[in-house]
């Protein structure tokens, strides 16, 4: 008697997202099955059971735009022009949006000033 094969990552997402599976997902899924779901998770910054919900279609209470910018940044290569670094990958946008203000860097402080008030900014805390 043969075990039943375990579907993969994109398999799994398919079935629960169904037709209208959003690109990000797919992508997520994807780098799920190229490399481990441990170690996408740590590229992304959430953890396994975030990444886990988001392919079963679970993941109903977190911020899913937020993560989805995080997907295009880091796995699909999506890229915004930043006013103090230049053309930036969408999800170090959002990483550095969220980043305390700190005099112990210049780069640091301008970063600070310039993502409050830029048409990227995604974060809720606006100053």
């Amino acid at each position: 008697m043969s075990r039943p094969v375990k579907a993969g990552p994109v398999e799994r997402a398919r079935r629960a997202w169904g037709e209208g599976i959003p690109v990000e997902v797919v992508a997520l899924a994807e780098a799920c099955r190229a490399r481990s779901q441990h170690s996408v998770a740590q590229r992304l910054g959430y953890s396994d059971a975030t990444i886990s919900y988001v392919l079963s279609n679970r993941y109903h209470n977190g911020d899913l735009p937020k993560l989805f910018v995080t997907i295009r940044g880091a796995l699909m290569g999506e890229t915004v022009e930043c006013p103090v670094l230049g053309e930036i990958a969408r999800d170090q946008c959002l990483d550095n949006q969220g980043k305390p203000f700190s005099t112990a860097n210049p780069a640091r402080a301008r970063l600070y000033r310039a993502c409050r008030r830029c048409i990227h900014r995604q974060q809720k805390d606006v100053a």
